[in-house]
This record gives C-alpha cells, sequence and structure tokens, in this order.
C-alpha cells in the first residue's frame, strides 16, 4: 500500500477521526527500525499500524497475483509498483471506498498532517512538502502521476532501463490489476480494523 492508501485505512480503522492514526499511516515510510518511545501514542499506533498492512498485504494472494501480473525481469520489484499502482485504482474507485470527494480528504489529510509536522523527520518533511503542493494524493488519479511515481522508484534503484517496459506492463494489465485490487482493499479495511480493535484490548504496553 502507498500513502493514499495508508492514509485510508487509517482513517477508517479510526472510531472517532483519530488524526494521529492517520497522520501515522503517512508516518510509516519515513521512521525504520523500533517506533521511537517518545511518539505520542496515537501516531505511534499508526506507524504500526503502517507495519501491520504491509506485513499483511505482503502476504495476501491477490497482491501475490498482481505482482506476478508484471515480466519476469521485474518480479523482484513488483510489490513496490504494485504499491504505487494501487493508490492509483483506489483514487479511480475513491467513491466506492469514501464518501467524501478524493480532494476534500486529501486535503484534510493535509491538515492533519501539518499539525503534527514537529514530529515528522526530515525526509518526511520534504516530501510532505512536496506531496501537499502538488496535491499529490489526489493525483495519483491521473496516469501521469502515477508514471512520476513509479519512475521515481527505478531512479532510486537506478534501474531506469526498466522505464518503457515498465509503462508498457502497467498500461497493459491495469484491468487486472484493478481487477485484483477490487478484491484485496477490503480485506485491508477489515484486517486494520480487526488489528487495532486486538491492540487496544492489550494491556498497556503490551503492543507488537
Amino acid at each position: 500500500m502507498n500513502f493514499l492508501a495508508h492514509c485510508l485505512i487509517a482513517e477508517s480503522a479510526s472510531e472517532n477521526l483519530e488524526t494521529g492514526l492517520i497522520v501515522g499511516g503517512f508516518l510509516g515510510d519515513f521512521i525504520k527500525g523500533g517506533v521511537p518511545d517518545e511518539l505520542p501514542t496515537c501516531l505511534a499506533m499508526g506507524v504500526r499500524l503502517h507495519r501491520r498492512i504491509d506485513a499483511y498485504s505482503n502476504q495476501h494472494p491477490l497482491i501475490r497475483m498482481s505482482c506476478r501480473r508484471f515480466p519476469k525481469e521485474m518480479r523482484r520489484l513488483a510489490p513496490i509498483f504494485v504499491d504505487v499502482l494501487a493508490d492509483h485504482c483506489l483514487a479511480r474507485h475513491w467513491s466506492s471506498f469514501h464518501n467524501q470527494p478524493i480532494e476534500r480528504f486529501t486535503q484534510r489529510t493535509y491538515e492533519f498532517i501539518a499539525g503534527d509536522m514537529a514530529w515528522l523527520p526530515a525526509s518526511a518533511l520534504r516530501f510532505f512538502g512536496y506531496m501537499r503542493d502538488e496535491d499529490l494524493l489526489a493525483g495519483y488519479r491521473t496516469w501521469t502521476v502515477v508514471e512520476r511515481a513509479l519512475f521515481s522508484i527505478t531512479r532510486r534503484l537506478n534501474r531506469e532501463d526498466l522505464n518503457e517496459r515498465l509503462t508498457l506492463a502497467a498500461h497493459a494489465e491495469l484491468p487486472g490489476l484493478s481487477e485484483d485490487f477490487l478484491g484485496y482493499f477490503p480485506d485491508m479495511l477489515e484486517h486494520a480494523r480487526g488489528w487495532l480493535n486486538s491492540e487496544r484490548q492489550k494491556p498497556r504496553g503490551d503492543s507488537d
């Protein structure tokens, strides 16, 4: 799952719009290793929820099917590509998963993150500025934004030689990827709610 999906999953799992969960859903990609002790409880829970969803999605049969849709030469990197394309599918099918326009959701999400900027590491601050200025979350509806995100991945991994074939494969497989997404994303939402409820019933200090 990518940024848009993680933020929506966190909101959906939240009982009373706990903004820290949503911010943690964004923050999860920027914190490596143990969750810092100094993070506020709700933010820390949001980071752990992000990690739980990543672990669950890595084992989901339909995610694995999506990865197998890519040519063999791309299979090792396919999970990263599928994360980005999941945000594209979510943005395109937004009304199936949220009762507000995507632009309202994204602007509110940026406000929540801005309210907790003091907890963002430098890398998250830099990316957040770009994400908010470009309205990247809503932008995942458009192929231009998706392609830019995919090419950013290949550039970081020094695999820009894949760009043309990656674009062709993603375009060709998008109907199947969308079908997979509509199968696995409701499972992600349900799993997040169940995990969060379970965590909250644990004795304090006994969270995973």
